[in-house]
């Protein structure tokens, strides 16, 4: 099951990219991803002390009740992603390891080649037999727009530990 879970959630972040890099000349400029911008104030990666996470490059899809969030951080190769699998309202949504709805996120010290000790799951365990997990708090969500919270405890195949606290994200929400 998680390595169904997690074939899930990378093809979802793949897709997502794909369809976050489209530009579509038939659509108005406000309303193709890249509109959105995520903050966290407390960001970091293997026990280093918390940092400040800042996009301007981010981008929210919905493709039918499949909501994702994806962002780079500002001069840097850093991301985070986070896929919601049932999407239909506002509300608060969990990350917890094994959850039902097929939520996770993923954080990436070098999305260009992240692989192994560079990708961070919610699904993955942690040395010791932690867990990851998180919660997606969405305030606000219209055929247009998209905001909330968050938070991410994730941890990479050697069982070390990423991690975002006070997550905040605001834009333009790109439905298929």
């Amino acid at each position: 099951m998680k390595r169904i879970k997690g074939a899930f959630i990378i093809t979802m972040l793949i897709a997502v990219t794909g369809i976050s890099c489209k530009k579509d000349d038939s659509k108005k400029e406000e309303n193709v991803a890249g509109a959105a911008t995520v903050t966290a104030s407390n960001y970091g990666f293997d026990g280093t002390a918390g940092a400040s996470f800042k996009s301007t490059k981010a981008g929210i899809v919905q493709v039918g009740t499949v909501w994702t969030l994806s962002a780079i951080k500002d001069g840097s190769n850093e991301s985070i992603s986070i896929v919601l699998g049932n999407v239909t309202a506002t509300g608060t949504y969990k990350l917890d390891q094994g959850n039902n709805e097929g939520n996770g996120a993923i954080m990436l010290k070098d999305y260009k080649t992240a692989t192994g000790e560079g990708a961070y799951s919610t699904d993955l365990p942690a040395t010791g037999g932690m867990t990851g997990g998180g919660e997606v708090k969405i305030t606000k969500l219209t055929a247009t727009e998209a905001e909330g919270e968050f938070y991410i405890v994730a941890h990479n195949s050697a069982g070390k530990e990423a991690f975002v606290e006070q997550g905040k994200f605001t834009g333009t929400l790109n439905k298929r």
